[in-house]
């Protein structure tokens, strides 16, 4: 009798669990299935920030929250797919200024704005770095402008992950500044721009000073040249600023960033709760590992949410100056 006891009351124990987990799961305006979406293929940053904070946030939220790379088009297929999700609120997207910003400016087939998503957090932010194939006979932004101008009829090439990507404008502001011919490489995300960049088919790309970055070049292919901003970046101590440099002392490009952002249009309820969400991912202990181990510093404390807006609106502000410099029309 006491055994059948036990046992009813075990099974009576699982059976709540479940119907707590299924309330959870069936609570207003949270879906039975989340999806973070990553405009890129699989094994770039975006794509290491969303599994980052993705089974933190599943738990948080008590749903299966899944990651699906969308690459192409610089980001424009997985925007529009998130945005026609946005009245169900099933799908986040880990947005940057190249699909958020820079895609909408620039390309005739994005048909949506900025202000059509809200951050719910910044994942990463970080100044850019001058990379370079480790056999190409330079090493430093003198010796490269140097030899470019040289070597006129062996124009140097640039990748980014995109036409119209921060990538690209960091590029062709720096061939523009150097005022030697070169020439653009889009690919469809970072893994398979690193990918050629470390194996020598690419000569050059602005990238972010990250972890990442910095183990590969710990291990020699490539070699970082440069750095953007005011000070050097604690990822790379010994790599010079631009600032630094005879040739280019003045050159300066944006940041580099990462977030998770949501359709405006989506209920506020379920806005909310995302936040909340993604917030008690980044307050995980082993999420900061993870992407401290992206970035290569400790993970910035998170935005409160008005300072948030109010970074995104100036990034907005900043990006759409920068596209108007540097003259690119859309395409």
């Amino acid at each position: 009798m006491m055994k059948r006891r036990t046992l009813l009351a075990a099974a009576a124990a699982l059976g709540a669990s479940a119907a707590a987990r299924a309330q959870v799961a069936a609570a207003p305006g949270i879906p039975t299935v989340l999806t973070l979406m990553v405009p890129f293929p699989a094994g770039g940053a975006s794509d290491m920030y969303a599994r980052a904070v993705g089974p933190r946030m599943a738990k948080e939220l008590g749903c299966t929250v899944i990651v699906e790379n969308l690459p192409g088009a610089s980001g424009t297929l997985a925007i529009a797919k998130v945005l026609g999700r946005a009245a169900a609120g099933d799908m986040l997207v880990v947005g940057s200024p190249t699909e958020l910003i820079l895609a909408p400016a620039t390309l005739q087939s994005a048909h949506y704005k900025p202000e059509d998503f809200r951050p719910l957090a910044m994942l990463s932010r970080s100044q850019l770095a001058l990379y370079a194939r480790s056999d190409l006979p330079v090493n430093s932004v003198d010796e490269l402008v140097a030899w470019a101008k040289a070597n006129p009829a062996a124009p140097l090439s640039y990748g980014s992950v995109g036409v119209g990507s921060i990538y690209h404008l960091a590029g062709d502001a720096f061939a523009e500044a150097t005022g030697v011919p070169m020439t653009h490489v889009p690919y469809k995300g970072g893994a398979p721009l690193i990918t050629d960049l470390t194996g020598g088919h690419i000569d050059l790309v602005l990238l972010p000073a990250d972890g990442n970055m910095a183990r590969r070049v710990a291990s020699g292919k490539p070699k970082a040249l440069a750095v953007t901003g005011s000070t050097r970046s604690p990822v790379f101590p010994s790599v010079p600023t631009f600032a630094e440099t005879r040739s280019m002392p003045n050159f300066t490009t944006v940041d580099a960033w990462a977030g998770l952002f949501i359709p405006t249009t989506a209920p506020m309820a379920l806005s909310q709760a995302m936040s909340r969400a993604v917030l008690a991912a980044l307050g995980d202990p082993e999420v900061q590992q993870q992407l401290e181990a992206q970035a290569g510093v400790p993970p910035a404390p998170p935005l409160p949410a008005p300072q948030l807006a109010a970074f995104y609106s100036s990034e907005i502000a900043r990006y759409t100056q920068a596209i108007r410099k540097a003259k690119l029309q859309p395409v």
